[in-house]
């Protein structure tokens, strides 16, 4: 394997701390894997260290950390927990090492939400940004969140193998092998300044995802070597970003095990290594101070789960809801209820002063630096490079074309037909006007926290536009564009112009939305009705009476009441799509999506509330059920579009049928459905499985309206069958009681089977016995 480097000058590399001069004596091609450096995250190379117990690898881990431990003094093992100011930035969370037994600082905080966050090490070797993850939620794909994964675990190992670093090329800020994603928030409210970077509004849905996600990221060896370790974020119920930090809800013990923590529980029968803490409080409690989450709750899927603040967690606790009286405090509240990394804040460098007041003990100091430790020893980092096949990982695993063309598969699928009224699929040689301030965009069709280094050159140039990716799907035709309206201002000039683009054209793509400008960390939104002058302009142009396609951006729902209908003296699109985050890839599969050269789309993981839903509903209210409710779950009203819902450019019919296998307790079902093509196009459709209460008498406590429990996606060639099966148990009939445990209560369920269409869902009626009850604690 061979790297490039542009001249012959010495090349300096900061390796987590160490730093190494490489002598470039000829060109790229003359420097060869076994002369470059060992990679960022490495210990055990110098002869301090290799003699040491900790080194040796015919040890046991845990006597490893034992003597490693026993190395540091209690200053030395804050220090492994607590950012040092003076390598980097805070929020980073670069811990230092101990030159003389050859350990060197490391690199906590690199995210992976998206994409690898991190440098371009070399021109074409940008990371690999895949859709947003709501895109993502709306494939229903196990398959492509796995593959995901795989891309950003392979990735991860590449750039810390060859010295790449996460904000610049200069090695200040070495990629290590601790990577932060996926964030499997629900989508609770639609406001939520950070919808962009969640799957969905389903529990199910979110730890499936995540489930996969991280089975992909850390896929073993064959000697048993994770490519990286997955840390799950934000635990748990946060979604609100005003008063972070400071803020507290109420939430009972039903939302807690119905809402915000299943989808962390599914997602660590994947062993993630971790989690980072929310901001928020439950019921008067921080998440990174609530012995209950994380050590009751949190330690039982996972005894040595590592948990690391957010960034400032620690220091937010001297304010509201807690007022601990001072950093030292905070810090001592942090540790001993269950956290064990501080990031973005210095307060864990006071815990000699708390463990002296009696308010900390060195044994949790200990533990805490443990858990650390394990975490490096389990990617082995403290192993020879060669005992892991993941370190032939180099520059040429970065954004390769097998990845890139998995995220082009994901974003194929991460798009949603809401309506067709014959518009779609485009014909090849149609003039096709693309208007509206995301038909241009292109930084701006990413998500929140997607890995930020889009270009070599910098900017985002050599990211695809809508207008682009149109105009490479149809081959035949032209494609002329226009801003029309800004993002949010009410700035009228380039209306005329775009109506006018519009006006000559065969058929018109309107793409409108909202982008990290309006929803993003640290602001929610007021309104969930298009920003600025959008609705108006897009009026202008349906009155212009095109074949007009409406596309949408967006992470959180958008209320697109006014657009949707045609009636008093008012048109309405053609077809609508919603199209998230499309990202890099996304522009040009979504062109070949609305020119019908592929039919590959999704589902909706959230629920599109009309805009009087937040004028009814509290952005502070936590609780899922109370009138008019949250999610497809309990929403009392009428959707724009529900949850589960989307189109195809093909017709689908689904028949199942159901056996009963009457010795089992109450009932074992094995559904199997047709999934019938009945058009002229290739197409995949996704099935869904819901569970229903139909009557259980009278209880305490919420009951959802319906609750996903299985799907399936599967493709269909024309005029052909697909059969889908699924197994189904009592566990899916199983609902959350009061207290926060799972019943199966005795009387009539119902199994909802669906396309996300009304039309020819299937149900199957199930009857428990009274003597079936069943509680699972």
């Amino acid at each position: 394997r061979s790297f490039q480097v542009d001249n012959t000058k010495p090349l300096h590399l900061n390796m987590c701390g160490f730093r190494f001069s490489l002598v470039v004596i000829a060109s790229w091609r003359s420097v060869h894997a076994d002369d470059w450096p060992l990679p960022n995250w490495h210990g055990c190379i110098d002869a301090k260290a290799a003699n040491l117990p900790y080194c040796n690898i015919r040890l046991s881990i845990e006597k490893r950390l034992d003597d490693l431990l026993s190395r540091l003094s209690l200053s030395e093992k804050l220090q492994q927990i607590t950012p040092d100011a003076k390598l980097g930035d805070a929020c980073t969370t670069l811990t230092t090492g101990k030159a003389d037994i050859g350990l060197p600082p490391w690199l906590w905080l690199v995210e992976t939400n998206t994409g690898v966050d991190a440098a371009c090490p070399a021109e074409e070797r940008c990371v690999t940004n895949f859709v947003g993850p709501v895109g993502m939620g709306a494939s229903f794909n196990r398959t492509s969140w796995r593959l995901k994964g795989t891309v950003l675990g392979n990735e991860m190992r590449a750039l810390s193998n060859i010295g790449a670093s996460r904000f610049h090329p200069d090695h200040k800020n070495p990629v290590c092998l601790t990577g932060f994603g996926p964030n499997i928030n629900i989508a609770r409210d639609p406001r939520f300044g950070r919808n962009s970077e969640v799957p969905g509004e389903d529990p199910l849905l979110s730890g499936t995802y995540a489930y996969e996600m991280v089975s992909g990221m850390q896929e073993r060896d064959a000697n048993g070597y994770p490519k990286m370790a997955a840390y799950l974020k934000h635990f748990t119920a946060y979604s609100s970003e005003t008063n972070r930090g400071h803020d507290t809800y109420n939430i009972s013990a039903y939302d807690f095990f119905d809402t915000y923590l299943p989808q962390y529980e599914r997602a660590f029968k994947a062993q993630p290594q971790g989690v980072m803490c929310s901001y928020n409080a439950e019921n008067g409690h921080p998440s990174c101070a609530n012995d209950w989450l994380l050590n009751k709750e949190l330690r039982s899927w996972k005894p040595d789960a590592h948990v690391t603040t957010d960034c400032g967690a620690v220091r937010n606790l001297e304010g509201d809801p807690v007022h601990a009286k001072d950093g030292t405090h905070a810090a001592a509240m942090t540790l001993m209820n269950g956290t064990d990394l501080e990031m973005g804040g210095t307060e864990f460098s006071l815990l000699s002063e708390a463990i002296s007041q009696g308010l900390a003990t060195e044994e949790r100091v200990n533990e805490a630096v443990r858990r650390a430790f394990r975490v490096h020893f389990e990617v082995g980092r403290f192993d020879p490079p060669q005992a892991t096949s993941w370190s032939t990982f180099g520059l040429q695993d970065v954004n390769s074309s097998f990845h890139q063309q998995i995220s082009y598969e994901a974003a194929l699928q991460s798009f949603v037909l809401l309506k067709n009224d014959g518009a779609l699929p485009l014909r090849d040689g149609v003039l096709v006007a693309v208007v509206g301030p995301q038909g241009i965009a292109r930084s701006g069709l990413f998500s929140d926290y997607a890995a930020r280094s889009y270009c070599f050159e910098g900017g985002d140039a050599c990211v695809p536009s809508i207008a682009d990716g149109i105009a490479l799907a149809g081959s035949k035709g032209r494609v002329v564009s226009a801003q029309g309206v800004e993002m949010n201002s009410k700035k009228t000039a380039g209306i005329a112009g775009a109506l006018d683009l519009a006006r000559s054209a065969d058929a018109v793509v309107l793409a409108l939305g909202i982008d990290h400008s309006i929803e993003y960390e640290g602001i929610d939104r007021i309104d969930t009705a298009l920003p600025g002058l959008q609705e108006e302009f897009a009026k202008q142009v349906l009155a212009l009476n095109k074949p007009t396609i409406l596309i949408i951006t967006n992470g959180g729902a958008m209320a697109i009441d006014n657009l949707m209908i045609r009636g008093n003296g008012e048109t309405a699109p053609y077809a609508i799509v919603e199209a998230f985050n499309p990202a890099r890839d996304g522009a040009r599969a979504l062109g070949m999506s609305l020119f019908g050269k592929e039919n590959r789309w999704g589902k909706l993981p959230i629920t599109m509330y009309p805009h009087s839903y937040i004028a009814e509903q509290a952005m502070n209210n936590y609780d899922m059920s109370i009138a008019p409710g949250r999610t497809y779950k309990y929403y009392q009203g009428q959707p724009l579009f529900p949850f589960g819902f989307g189109l195809s450019l093909t017709t689908f019919n689904l028949k199942c049928s159901e056996n009963v296998y009457e010795h089992a307790a109450p009932a074992e079902f094995s559904v199997t459905c047709q999934v019938r093509n009945t058009g002229s196009l290739k197409g995949d459709e996704v099935v869904q499985v819901y569970h229903r209460v139909i009557d259980i008498g009278k209880v305490d406590h919420p009951l959802p309206k319906r609750a996903l429990v299985e799907f399936a996606r599967v493709s269909v060639p024309a005029m052909k069958e697909a059969t889908v099966s699924f197994k189904l148990s009592k566990e899916h009939l199983m609902v959350v009681n009061k207290a926060g445990a799972k019943t199966l209560y005795p009387g009539r369920h119902q199994f909802i089977i669906s396309r996300g269409s009304m039309d020819d869902e299937q149900t199957f009626t199930v009857t428990v016995p009274s003597r079936s009850v069943n509680v699972l604690v």
